[in-house]
């Protein structure tokens, strides 16, 4: 069975690793990315869904699961970035394989519910399984200004994604 040039794929599955490679180095260091009132923004998530759109699920959670390993090595969490990641990323792929248009407003409603869902599961693992972490005071102190904040980047990363996507389609694509 021929499956066009896979040339185009491997260029861009390469485009996509370097970009979160910069991406997690910049998510990661401090003072690179402005803290406003205390927030911070998590890029890689806004990413991730980026790319989720427009490759199939098994690509797709592939590149959160990586995505959320760079996000954990600097984190206190063991591998619970890479697992939400990861089911963000197939939630979103399947959504549009199945349901959705891919376009900028998909991509801000996609963006949204999963940085909303990010910070729900994250605060409700640090309230009820570590017994410590989050209070509600921190969720309207940090966790709803972090999300907002990090809604400013779905735009920044869905048209250039999307540009690399076009660019570098296969055939059977």
């Amino acid at each position: 069975m021929h499956y066009g040039n896979s040339k185009q794929k491997y260029i861009r599955f390469g485009l996509y690793a370097l970009i979160i490679g910069l991406v997690a180095l910049v998510q990661n260091s401090p003072y690179i990315l402005p803290d406003i009132f205390g927030s911070r923004a998590f890029i890689l998530l806004p990413l991730c869904v980026s790319i989720a759109m427009f490759e199939r699920e098994i690509a797709a959670a592939i590149f959160g699961a990586v995505s959320g390993i760079l996000w954990d090595i600097c984190s206190v969490k063991d591998g619970f970035n890479s697992i939400v990641l990861l089911l963000i990323c197939v939630v979103c792929s399947l959504l549009i394989i199945r349901l959705m248009r891919n376009n900028i407003l998909t991509a801000l409603v996609l963006g949204a519910g999963s940085v909303v869902s990010y910070c729900v599961i994250y605060v409700i693992v640090n309230l009820f399984f570590d017994g410590a972490g989050a209070s509600v005071r921190q969720i309207f102190t940090f966790y709803l200004p972090s999300c907002i904040y990090t809604l400013a980047f779905i735009p920044v990363f869905y048209f250039p994604i999307s540009w690399i996507y076009n660019s570098h389609k296969t055939a059977d694509e």
